[in-house]
C-alpha cells in the first residue's frame, strides 16, 4: 500500500490510498504551489517526514464518476503505457483514492511537462508524429490517445516532447501505423484515423 498527505493549505489536508502494487510501498507528502488549470495543479512532493522538493502534476478527480474515469486513465499509464513513461508520456507517480467530507477523491500524480521548444518546430512535429505512431503501435502502447487533433496534448520539454492527458484514451490494434503521400494528399493506409488526424494539423502549420 502506498500513502499520499496532500497539504491544501495550513488548514486543509488530505490523507489518500493506492492499493496498486507497482508502484511499490511509497509514501508521498505533496504540497500545493499553484493552480495550473482546473482540476489541475502544480505540487511539490516528497517522501513522508520530508520537505516536498519535486515539482509534479497532479490532478483531481471529484464524485464516484470522475474518480472511475481517473482510474481508467491511471491504467493506461500502468499497463499500456507503462514503458513509455519519462519518455513519451509523462511518467506516472500513482493514483490515490479517499473519501473528503462525503465525497469520492482521486489524485494522479504525474511528472510536471512544461518549457519551450529546444529546437524548431520541424523536430517537434517530427518527434510528436513519431510519438503518437509509436503509442498506437503494438512495439508501443497499443492505445489510442483520442484528442491529438488540437496539438495542445503535445508537450516540448528542450529537445523532448511528452504528450500528455489520457483521459479519453482506448485501447488499439494497429495494422502497420504508417501512412504515404499521394496526389499532394496524406492517406493513411492501416485504419489509424489519430495519425492521420495528425499528419493534417502538422500540414496545416506547413502552409
Amino acid at each position: 500500500m502506498s500513502t499520499l498527505e496532500l497539504i491544501w493549505d495550513s488548514k486543509h489536508t488530505w490523507s489518500l490510498w493506492s492499493w496498486n502494487s507497482a508502484y511499490g510501498n511509497i509514501h508521498y507528502t505533496a504540497q500545493l504551489v499553484r493552480p495550473i488549470k482546473k482540476s489541475v495543479y502544480m505540487v511539490r512532493i516528497g517522501n513522508r517526514g520530508m520537505e516536498p522538493t519535486d515539482v509534479v502534476a497532479l490532478k483531481v478527480a471529484r464524485g464516484s464518476e470522475a474518480v472511475e474515469e481517473m482510474e481508467r486513465e491511471a491504467g493506461f499509464y500502468e499497463h499500456q503505457l507503462r514503458d513509455l513513461q519519462g519518455t513519451v508520456v509523462p511518467k506516472c507517480y500513482g493514483f490515490y483514492t479517499a473519501k473528503v467530507r462525503g465525497m469520492d477523491i482521486g489524485c494522479l500524480l504525474l511528472e510536471y511537462c512544461s518549457g519551450p521548444p529546444g529546437r524548431d518546430f520541424a523536430h517537434i512535429r517530427s518527434q510528436s508524429q513519431g510519438h503518437a505512431s509509436y503509442i498506437c503501435s503494438p512495439q508501443g502502447g497499443s492505445a489510442t490517445h483520442g484528442d491529438l487533433a488540437g496539438g495542445h496534448h503535445f508537450i516540448p520539454m528542450g529537445h523532448d516532447v511528452r504528450i500528455v492527458d489520457f483521459s479519453v484514451a482506448v485501447p488499439h490494434k494497429c495494422v502497420s501505423g504508417l501512412s504515404k503521400r499521394a496526389a499532394g494528399h496524406r492517406h493513411h493506409i492501416c485504419g489509424c484515423h489519430e495519425i492521420a488526424v495528425l499528419e493534417n494539423v502538422y500540414a496545416r502549420h506547413l502552409l
